[in-house]
């Protein structure tokens, strides 16, 4: 089978839904024949070490023709029996060249909240029951097929080294992520974790914080912190730290995570905590609050519905001190990532759908206004990487 994939890249092309595109498109790429192209203003490092990548097109929101000419060439060059986008923005853009009458568009939707301003489309993948159960009840979507397949990432592979050294003595948290607005939350939670549990008297305890900075005042905020200033808490910003942070996780007694991030630092067999909406500290997972956050794909919209902030909190000071329960909780991680996240089912998966969707005749529907905002991005991006 040939397969043709697209994937906007607007910003820096490192977001989780790249990785998601790379991981997934490399198992395929092992049983079948696939190339991958990427559009936009920006260019995505992540996609372009893909051993599969055919090409970058530079669209800024008006060469549109220049667009054209390239997509078809490479169209009738390659011929593809799928064509299958991993945004809605290269989807917006591929289905005004190619026709459904004879072709087959596929798109994942990788994960983010719902929206009724999402287009129709006749073959949609879903990383996250939340937008599963949101697209099954709505009428737009009833001619849909709809794929719910959980993202799927490689196992995390450490590598102990030299720049810092671990100390056994000291049970350490890691929150990896971009040091912004955009993860705010996230780290003023980890944060106000680590305070909580030096209030109960567990002094033994760490937060490392390992990202690149997208906004220095938020990185400025940190650092004025007094725990920062105790080294109860350590901000890694230095590319080498951060190039590949998940090979610093072998610091790490427990994770903070969200979304893939979660799904790969699960398969260390480590305790994985991740964000609560409701709340302002971490929630430690385990078998009773699992499905809660399996439901927004772990990411900061988590609800959980019988959440209890001092069972929580006595739950990670459980783990913390009690060597027998941390190793349930090791225990727990491992299952849940070969159940759930592990690559391995991948090749099945996703072919699968794509031979299902061969034999449908459903057809896309357009859309302008969902176009008309994917052509203002590009542009809007184009235009701000050029200041």
């Amino acid at each position: 089978m040939k397969i043709l994939y697209f994937i906007s890249v607007l910003g820096h092309g490192r977001g989780g839904h790249f990785h998601s595109l790379n991981h997934i498109s490399a198992k395929i790429g092992e049983e079948h024949n696939i190339k991958i192209i990427s559009i936009g203003p920006g260019e995505s490092e992540v996609v372009e070490s893909n051993p599969f990548f055919y090409k970058h097109i530079n669209f800024n929101g008006l060469n549109f023709l220049q667009l054209r000419t390239v997509i078809n060439a490479i169209r009738k060059s390659f011929n593809p029996d799928i064509f299958h986008c991993f945004d809605i923005n290269s989807y917006n853009l591929i289905r005004l060249f190619i026709s459904t009458e004879y072709n087959v568009l596929i798109v994942n939707k990788c994960g983010g909240p719902n929206s009724l301003n999402f287009p129709f489309i006749p073959n949609l993948i879903l990383f996250s029951k939340e937008n599963f159960d949101f697209f099954n009840i709505q009428k737009k979507y009833q001619e849909s097929t709809l794929n719910l397949i959980p993202n799927r990432v490689l196992p995390v592979q450490i590598e102990e080294n030299n720049l810092i050294q671990k100390d056994p003595s000291i049970f350490t948290f890691v929150r990896i992520c971009r040091i912004g607005r955009s993860y705010y939350k996230s780290l003023i939670d980890s944060i106000t974790l680590i305070e909580n549990l030096i209030l109960h008297n567990v002094k033994n305890v760490r937060l490392i914080v390992i990202g690149t900075i997208e906004d220095e005042n938020v990185y400025k905020f940190l650092c004025q912190h007094k725990l920062v200033q105790e080294k109860k808490i350590v901000i890694l910003i230095n590319e080498v730290y951060t190039k590949e942070a998940s090979k610093m996780l072998y610091l790490a007694d427990a994770v903070i995570g969200t979304g893939r991030n979660l799904m790969e630092s699960a398969s260390l067999g480590i305790p994985i905590l991740t964000i609560n909406s409701k709340d302002n500290i971490p929630i430690l997972l385990n078998k009773s609050n699992f499905q809660d956050a399996f439901k927004t794909n772990f990411s900061e919209r988590n609800e959980f519905d019988n959440y209890h902030k001092k069972i929580n909190l006595q739950a990670i000071i459980r783990a913390v001190e009690d060597p027998e329960y941390y190793q349930k909780l090791c225990l727990f991680s491992k299952e849940v990532f070969d159940k759930y996240f592990s690559l391995q089912t991948v090749k099945e998966a996703y072919p699968d759908i794509y031979r299902k969707a061969i034999y449908s005749d459903k057809k896309i529907i357009q859309d302008k206004r969902s176009i008309i905002r994917s052509f203002f991005l590009f542009f809007k991006n184009h235009k701000r990487k050029a200041i």
